[in-house]
């Protein structure tokens, strides 16, 4: 019943097409060099802390307590950071995190375009999770308090992620709906949030190697979009990642800018820790470099 009413929630969202203005999109940018290192195919295929953004489902796979944490330098003097602390137990997996986005300080400009005093702007989301194995799928779901602060304005709100994952043999399925809220409000304004349903699908291989691909859709209105990535482990602890995705791919203009939707990673991982990174090409914004510690105990 539980598994019915997830799949019938996930497909009436979907079926929307309201294409209202979004904001918060520092929720989409997407946490962690593993996941984005493979093109951001990760929501089948995530297992470790930072399913408490990919998909809340994943967090019932961890069997040791876990923390992660990843910093992306994304452009200029605008930062993403991400903490996640999971927690199994007999009845099942809790978590809580933390993602910051900073922007520094914004130069102003007058209704002349003429610049004015800068002003500092960021955002926050305090995210509490819990998943449970099932015997037909894994569940979980996270509640996430909003922030967004520009200049002296600031919005509150709250927003929730639901998801389900299965695995069969090597091969694993999940579904995860994020930013499930009611937006966040500026002054007389309020503004959707950035509501995605993800599929995917992954496989792995014998060896330490795995394969993932999922489409990835904005229901209000921002399309869809797909990936495609996988991970070689070429020595023991040692991992090399790759992936495509049609989200910072460009169409038009001169043609079909493929090069852009490349990504690539390396991985360091044993029993008790794992570091990670990844850069994602950015176009005329040079390349976005993402790093990840984690630890087990």
């Amino acid at each position: 019943m539980k598994i019915t009413l997830v799949a019938a929630m996930m497909l009436a969202f979907a079926a929307q097409a309201s294409w209202a203005a979004e904001t918060a999109s520092f929720l989409d940018i997407g946490v962690g060099a593993r996941g984005l290192g493979m093109g951001g195919a990760y929501t089948a295929l995530t297992d470790d802390a930072g399913a408490l953004y990919w998909n809340p489902a994943g967090l019932s796979r961890l069997e040791k307590r876990e923390f992660t944490a990843s910093h992306a330098e994304i452009f200029e003097s605008t930062r993403l950071d991400f903490l996640a602390y999971a927690h199994p137990t007999s009845q099942g997996t809790f978590a809580a995190g933390l993602t910051y986005l900073s922007q520094g300080t914004v130069d102003g400009r007058d209704s002349l375009g003429r610049q004015t005093t800068g002003f500092d702007a960021s955002d926050a989301a305090i995210s509490l999770g819990y998943a449970r194995k099932l015997e037909i799928a894994d569940l979980g779901a996270a509640f996430k308090y909003l922030r967004s602060h520009i200049g002296g304005t600031e919005a509150q709100g709250a927003a929730l992620d639901i998801g389900a994952k299965r695995a069969f043999d090597r091969v694993s399925v999940g579904a995860a709906l994020r930013n499930l809220g009611p937006g966040l409000k500026f002054q007389d304004q309020r503004n959707d949030l950035p509501l995605r349903l993800a599929l995917g699908a992954a496989y792995a291989f014998a060896g330490g190697h795995a394969a993932a691909a999922e489409v990835v859709n904005g229901p209000r209105g921002a399309g869809t979009d797909a990936s495609f990535g996988g991970e070689y482990q070429a020595i023991k602890n040692v991992y090399l990642r790759a992936g495509y995705t049609t989200r910072t791919a460009i169409t038009g203009g001169s043609g079909f800018d493929a090069a852009r939707g490349l990504t690539m990673g390396l991985g360091l991982r044993n029993e008790k820790w794992s570091l990670d990174y990844a850069v994602l090409p950015s176009g005329e914004l040079g390349s976005s470099h993402r790093f990840s510690l984690g630890a087990r105990w």
